[in-house]
């Protein structure tokens, strides 16, 4: 992970790198964009892709910044 995780995030990334459909879903301030990040980051490092959709445009530009402070901006295609 690049970035730390509580136990409920590591719960739902384990998911995901296991090969699980994962939905993230919660309120403003409970980790979604940090958790979404490390997903990408982990599915990256196993030479898998991700699709990440998002209702807005806020939440896409939060995991963006995410990944480009951790120096993964490269995994990123952002089609608008």
């Amino acid at each position: 992970m690049v970035f730390d995780a509580d136990a409920s995030q590591q719960a739902a990334i384990s998911r995901a790198l296991a090969g699980t459909h994962v939905l993230i879903d919660g309120p403003p301030g409970t980790g979604k964009s940090q958790t979404i990040a490390n997903i990408i980051a982990g599915m990256a490092a196993q030479g898998r892709r991700v699709l990440f959709v998002a209702e807005k445009r806020a939440a896409i530009e939060a995991v963006t910044e995410r990944l480009a402070e951790a120096d993964l901006a490269h995994l990123v295609f952002d089609l608008q």
